[in-house]
């Protein structure tokens, strides 16, 4: 018998090791290190100019670091920055609503039937009085209110009621038709992202502004106001996690819930946002917060410090009703 026949019988007779053995033994032995102290974290600023904006973003192995504006827990007021927040990029947000709407049935109103929103809206009391960007449903800056609105499924009838007047208004819809976010509108989009991004681009072509930036701000007024259905609205995120100006950002809502912002920035110094539930991906609401770092600041805004969120809305409840006035 050689050596070698000798370490074999030898280990025949040894029960070997199994995986939970291993992980045992590795548990006991990490429990007998004390822990390092956290490393000091650095904070930095890297500054990426995209288009008529300036992005904080700092991109490290595919994961986006980007500077919390933050928020206080009513999402309203002076959008502080207390810390660097690791959170997944774009590409990945749509990878995941892709992955959760692959099961699910896209629900479209009848044309006869409505999109019912409730809205819980606030504007900033620090705004001028002729500033573009009115509260929703009307009346003086600083305000916070409810506000209901229903869009009709074929496009053509709007209506809203807030909570001062209690009054049901209706208007036929005499929107800027390039800017559409009907259900009418929203089934003819193509759900494939590169066909669904030719389109964009060919109904925004109009706009005076950037090709990206256009679609990007159509494609936010559509998650903002439309309620597309669930495969939509993940190729929506695909085309926007394709587009240069658009990053992600944990925050929270008006009503304090923990989102992911989808946001880009408009040449006033404006950063525009969507929240989305990071499990379901419908949206929580929207903000529009004033960060400046342009050369030409809109007059609007003058005196605004930087981070004062101009407004704010959080969507409490949407559904189909049958009439303008219905409830879910």
């Amino acid at each position: 018998m050689n050596d070698l026949d000798m370490v074999r019988d030898l280990r025949s007779e040894v029960r070997q090791s199994e995986a939970n053995d291993l992980h045992r033994a590795r548990r006991r032995l990490l429990a007998t290190v004390a822990p390092e102290p956290p490393a000091r974290r650095v904070r930095r600023t890297v500054l990426r100019v995209a288009a008529m904006g300036a992005l904080g973003v700092t991109i490290t192995a595919g994961v986006t670091m980007v500077q919390s504006l933050g928020t206080n827990d009513r999402g309203n007021g002076i959008a502080s920055a207390p810390a660097w927040l690791s959170v997944a990029n774009a590409e990945t947000l749509a990878k995941h609503a892709t992955a959760a709407a692959a099961d699910q049935t896209d629900v479209y109103p009848r044309a006869d039937q409505w999109i019912y929103a409730k809205w819980d809206s606030y504007t900033s009391p620090k705004l001028m009085p002729e500033a573009a960007v009115p509260p929703v449903g009307g009346g003086k800056t600083g305000s916070r209110k409810t506000v209901e609105t229903w869009i009709r499924g074929d496009g053509e009838e709007r209506a809203m009621r807030d909570e001062v007047s209690k009054t049901i208004k209706r208007r036929r819809d005499g929107a800027d038709p390039r800017l559409r976010f009907d259900p009418a509108y929203l089934r003819s989009l193509p759900l494939e992202p590169s066909a669904l991004l030719e389109r964009l681009k060919k109904d925004t072509s109009e706009i005076p502004l950037p090709e990206a930036r256009a679609v990007s701000h159509q494609i936010m007024s559509i998650l903002e106001e439309g309620a597309p259905a669930a495969r939509l609205r993940a190729a929506l995120y695909t085309v926007l996690s394709r587009l240069d100006d658009v990053g992600v950002e944990t925050v929270r809502d008006l009503l304090g819930r923990q989102g992911v912002a989808i946001y880009t920035h408009d040449d006033e110094g404006v950063r525009q946002e969507v929240i989305i539930d990071p499990n379901t991906f419908v949206l929580l609401g929207a903000r529009r917060i004033y960060v400046g770092g342009v050369k030409a600041p809109s007059p609007y805004y003058s005196g605004l410090p930087k981070g004062e969120v101009i407004a704010s809305r959080a969507r409490v409840s949407v559904g189909i009703v049958d009439d303008a006035g219905d409830i879910p």
